[in-house]
């Protein structure tokens, strides 16, 4: 067998083939680099977002750290977080901050808006179950009990339990249903944390509505 003619026969096999299959072939190698570099553009992109975000919040931080809870500068440095950096964690962050500082000038209409913001956008769920919270805490000074227990009424607390209870046990109370006021404070204790120190304040919660039954 002439070896020559072998490896003649072999080339033009591959050639053959390399015809009928390179275009699907060049089309894979420049996809699977697309995706690659896809990724790597995204994954550069949403850090450099991170890292923006976070330098902004920390300037907030800083600013309200100050004591300059009225600043312009602060609430635009909020805003702007939101505004433009809304897919990071520091925005549901920002918010409550924001929230705060509304609250603190009277203005529980703006209290109202930024918490309802991070309840609606926050991806984190200790921001989620902070701006509720807190929507409800405002919602009772406003003497709206009602769409208090309405924020407070969800299936998934996630080490959040106690705090809902006690809040969901003051609301109750304010609504003068002692029985129910106590089934959430009872609630709240079994819901503590075993290193919690808290423990006593609810307690002391349970026997003001005993001390005011016997009355």
């Amino acid at each position: 067998m002439d070896l020559n003619l072998v490896e003649d026969d072999e080339q033009e096999k591959a050639k053959k083939w390399w015809k009928e299959n390179r275009a699907p072939i060049i089309s894979g190698v420049v996809l699977g680099l697309s995706i690659i570099i896809g990724f790597n553009w995204w994954d550069e992109y949403k850090t450099g977002r991170g890292e923006a975000a976070s330098m902004l919040y920390q300037q907030m931080i800083n600013n309200d750290a100050d004591g300059n809870t009225v600043s312009s500068q602060t609430i635009d440095l909020g805003q702007q977080i939101i505004d433009q950096y809304d897919d990071t964690p520091y925005a549901g962050k920002t918010a409550l901050i924001l929230a705060r500082i509304a609250y603190d000038n009277k203005d529980l209409d703006g209290a109202r808006e930024k918490l309802n913001w991070a309840i609606d956008n926050a991806g984190q769920f200790e921001t989620l179950h902070t701006a509720r919270l807190r929507l409800a805490t405002v919602l009772m000074v406003e003497n709206k009990f009602n769409e208090a227990l309405d924020i407070l009424s969800v299936e998934h607390m996630e080490g959040f339990e106690s705090h809902y209870y006690e809040m969901r046990g003051d609301i109750y109370l304010s609504l003068n249903q002692p029985d129910k006021a106590r089934d959430a404070y009872r609630a709240a204790i079994d819901g503590l944390s075993a290193e919690s120190m808290y423990e006593p304040v609810l307690k002391m919660k349970l026997d003001a509505i005993a001390s005011g039954s016997k009355s």
